[in-house]
């Protein structure tokens, strides 16, 4: 990993993900860049009756066909490898700017104070090991949990993902039954014609959900109302076009164009491009395992404010960023010690991320090297990676065929160009499909959850009692709290300080071809750390010993703060007794049944005497 600067900033530069998609683009390129040539050159090369299978007469001569329409689709093919090239040359490198990938919620600036709302369910995550999945809804709800099974907990990205490949299915089935009742009902009318207008009237339909995708291919899926409307509103054109179709206009030309042919070409091979692209969606779905996580705990005692600790804390997460890239900050609740009072309790809470990280891409290693969880792609995503290249082939190679005869003879058949031409749209389609699944990038993080409780005693009438060399207050402990100058130079104890600490090393899944929001990368697998969570509490416990050794301890404060600390736990060890010792039985009045007070010696209900 290295850095790379921009006019953006510091941008993080990982090894791509699209090594084997740019294979599959560079031999696509290649090969429609040599065929558009071959194209372009056989107006040149080939002349009528150079074809000895040729035959013409004086009565019935043979004309040679116009060159522009196959030197356009050589000018198409051109472009779609040009595209391919360039795609390919982009995507050398992964450029990961600041922020990406997306954190899994909202953060918490580093100098506030607060919790995220999805805090809890974090924690509840990582005390679990897991990631509960939640409930599949919307859209298309039910089709996915019968194509898919459990979903698990998949990236935004992904679930929308699916869901284009079921409403395009959906709208591929619709399309085909629109087409069987236009072709039936031309039949029962014997009106031939019909079959080539609802023929281009799906055609056009289709091309346009192909160049729907192809420019926005992370859009959201259509919704099932949305494609109702669309079959209904093709079938009621399509009502009009079967019966007024023996009086349109160039009734000889639509039988050459072959529309029928071509609609069945672009419907069966869509449906096997979207079969395949879900197939492979399906495969990079990943189930949530639970593993064993426990937390580490020390109690300790000191004689400062407990916002001293944190400041410790603060100061070691700085140090162990990743990269020295700053933390994804959670939650950070800082221990608000009220001086108001003489005793109480606090509680604390820090939840931080390290920047996610490709595993193994340390600085300076080598770019080419693929990173190890992109690279494992199942079988469904190279197939739907071939059929693109392969369908790609074989509509150049039918275009250059149909060039070479329509060159010869004009009056030929359209029916090489008409499915060329949907072979090399769908191909381009099927390339394009695949890209969003080739970035698949995993990444690792590591998740530091630190849990602070106890109470605080503060004793009156002595200097306080600095705190540990070298560590700032911390904003939001709030001596403003306190009434009074005495209560704010006042020593605060903490006593019995129980910390919490946890580690968990984290997998995450993100598409680094989809937009970078919320709930765009998801976790996959959670291992917690028991070396790394002891590091923290042995923290804590140097932070203690640190400050008993301090100057400060060999005043005459110690004594006051001892003899404080003294009484503290006596009251407290008073009130759990008190707390533990049997209660008497609840008396009642044996003429009314009224609860009687305590030591009461009448009823106050009733006025009874009590026995």
């Amino acid at each position: 990993m290295v850095y790379r600067w921009n006019l953006e900033g510091t941008a993080l530069e990982f090894p791509t993900p699209y090594a084997v998609e740019n294979r599959f683009l560079v031999w696509r390129g290649y090969a429609l860049i040599a065929l558009a040539v071959l194209v372009a050159l056989l107006p040149s090369l080939v002349s009528p009756g150079t074809d000895v299978t040729v035959l013409a007469s004086v009565d019935n001569p043979v004309e040679p066909g116009s060159a522009w329409p196959h030197l356009l689709g050589a000018l198409l093919m051109a472009v779609l490898g040009t595209l391919n090239l360039v795609q390919a040359s982009r995507q050398r490198a992964l450029l990961l700017m600041p922020g990406q990938p997306a954190s899994l919620m909202p953060e918490v600036a580093h100098e506030a104070n607060g919790s995220s709302p999805g805090a809890p369910a974090l924690m509840q995550a990582l005390s679990r090991g897991m990631v509960l999945p939640p409930p599949l809804a919307g859209p298309y709800a039910g089709a996915l949990r019968k194509l898919c099974g459990e979903l698990g907990s998949p990236p935004s990205t992904l679930l929308t993902y699916l869901r284009s490949r079921v409403a395009h299915l959906l709208l591929l089935g619709g399309l085909a039954l629109l087409m069987a009742v236009g072709w039936g009902a031309g039949v029962v009318l014997a009106k031939p014609l019909a079959a080539h207008f609802v023929a281009l009237l799906v055609l056009l339909v289709a091309s346009a959900l192909w160049v729907r995708h192809a420019l926005q291919t992370t859009a959201a899926a259509a919704s099932p109302g949305l494609l109702i409307s669309v079959l209904l509103a093709a079938l009621l054109m399509v009502l009009p076009l079967v019966w007024f179709s023996a009086s349109l206009p160039g009734q000889e030309r639509w039988p050459k164009l072959t529309l029928p042919a071509g609609a069945l070409a672009f419907l069966a091979l869509a449906f096997l491009i979207e079969v395949l692209a879900l197939m492979a969606a399906r495969q990079q779905l990943s189930d949530p395992r639970p593993s064993r996580v426990s937390p580490q705990e020390a109690t300790l005692s000191f004689d400062a404010d407990p916002g001293q600790l944190l400041a410790v804390v603060d100061r070691e997460l700085h140090r162990r960023w990743a990269e020295g890239i700053p933390n994804r900050r959670y939650a950070r609740v800082v221990p608000a010690v009220d001086l108001s009072n003489e005793e109480g309790s606090f509680s604390g809470l820090v939840l931080e991320e390290s920047q996610p990280l490709v595993p193994g891409a340390a600085r300076g290693t080598v770019k080419s090297a693929a990173p190890r969880a992109a690279v494992k792609h199942g079988l469904w995503l190279p197939l739907l990676a071939w059929v693109g290249l392969l369908a790609s082939l074989a509509g150049g190679l039918m275009w250059a065929w149909s060039t070479r005869t329509h060159l010869q003879d004009g009056s030929a058949s359209w029916l090489p160009s008409m499915v060329g031409l949907v072979c090399l749209l769908l191909g381009a389609y099927a390339m394009r499909v695949a890209h969003l699944l080739w970035s698949r990038v995993e990444v690792d993080s590591s998740f530091i959850w630190l849990d602070f409780k106890g109470s605080f005693f503060r004793v009156a009438g002595v200097p306080g009692v600095p705190g540990v060399p070298g560590v700032p207050s911390v904003q939001g402990v709030a001596p403003a709290a306190a009434t009074g100058r005495d209560a704010a130079a006042a020593p605060i104890g903490v006593e019995g300080l129980t910390l919490k600490s946890c580690v968990v090393q984290a997998r995450s899944v993100y598409y680094a071809a989809g937009p970078n929001s919320l709930g765009s990368r998801t976790l996959v697998s959670l291992v917690g750390d028991s070396k790394a969570a002891t590091h923290w509490t042995s923290l804590a416990q140097g932070f203690a010993q640190t400050l008993a050794q301090s100057p400060a301890a060999t005043t005459s404060t110690v004594a006051a703060m001892a003899a404080a600390r003294g009484k503290v736990r006596e009251r407290r060890r008073a009130d759990e007794q008190a707390a533990d010792a049997p209660r008497k039985p609840a008396r009642f009045c044996a003429g009314c049944g009224t609860p009687l007070l305590v030591g009461a010696r009448f009823c106050q209900h009733c006025g009874a005497t009590v026995a």
